[in-house]
């Protein structure tokens, strides 16, 4: 069994090791910042600990050989899958597709907690600095990728909010072979009609003026605005 000793050790191992991936996504304004990743780092360290404890007790108390000590560590990870799909799904209730990062991280965060309730410490350490490499350095390396792969245009559009409408622009897209990165409606849902702020990244480069008369040529379309972005000015103000 683990001692009193040994586990409060590992709990704040788990803190300060939750805490500064918890420290990167706060200094990025992401949703899930510093108290969520060490809560849930700390959260995920006390399951494992209690799971290794309790069946070692009912194996030795009871005799039960049949104890498993990862029965109540595995369901951390179902857990935390409804913590970063929220994470998820708040930034899609403001009409804006966000957070996949950010739940990616709670993930990881999570299997650190587990790493250090198990004890495997210096496994954790190591994990925690890779994390923290590839939150922080690796967005600039990502940054060049998309740059030099594919290209990134914001546009605006008014259309007529209908589901029908949302159907055609959705094709439009498709057909293009664009990604939607982030979706963002002024208008409410009852609005005749829908006033969109859009970023795609799209495979391959496209002319402004053919997007626009392709677009303006759909059925209910009323005014586009596009522009290229410059991929370095607004990953500087994000950073």
């Amino acid at each position: 069994m683990i001692s009193t000793e040994d586990s409060i050790i590992r709990l704040v191992i788990a803190l300060i090791l939750g805490g500064l991936i918890g420290y990167e996504r706060q200094s990025q304004n992401k949703a899930a910042g510093l108290r969520t990743n060490i809560l849930v780092c700390v959260g995920s360290c006390l399951c494992m600990i209690i799971s290794i404890n309790i069946a070692m007790d009912y194996y030795f108390t009871f005799g039960y050989n049949n104890s498993d000590p990862e029965r109540i560590a595995a369901q951390v990870v179902s857990g935390v899958g409804f913590i970063g799909a929220g994470t998820i799904l708040a930034n899609q209730k403001n009409r804006s597709v966000r957070g996949l990062t950010t739940a990616a991280g709670l993930w990881a965060v999570a299997a650190i907690g587990l790493v250090v309730g198990a004890g495997y410490l210096v496994l954790a350490i190591v994990a925690t600095v890779l994390i923290f490499v590839v939150l922080s350095l690796f967005i600039h390396f990502d940054t060049r990728m998309e740059a030099r792969f594919r290209k990134r245009y914001v546009m605006h559009l008014v259309m007529r909010n209908n589901v029908g409408q949302a159907r055609k622009l959705s094709a439009f897209i498709h057909d293009h072979h664009m990604n939607i990165k982030t979706f963002h409606s002024h208008n409410d849902d009852d609005a005749p009609l829908a006033d969109i702020d859009l970023e795609l990244k799209a495979e391959r480069y496209m002319d402004e003026a053919e997007i626009i008369s392709q677009l303006l040529a759909i059925k209910g379309i009323k005014k586009v605005t596009f522009q290229l972005e410059k991929e370095e000015k607004e990953e500087k103000q994000s950073v």
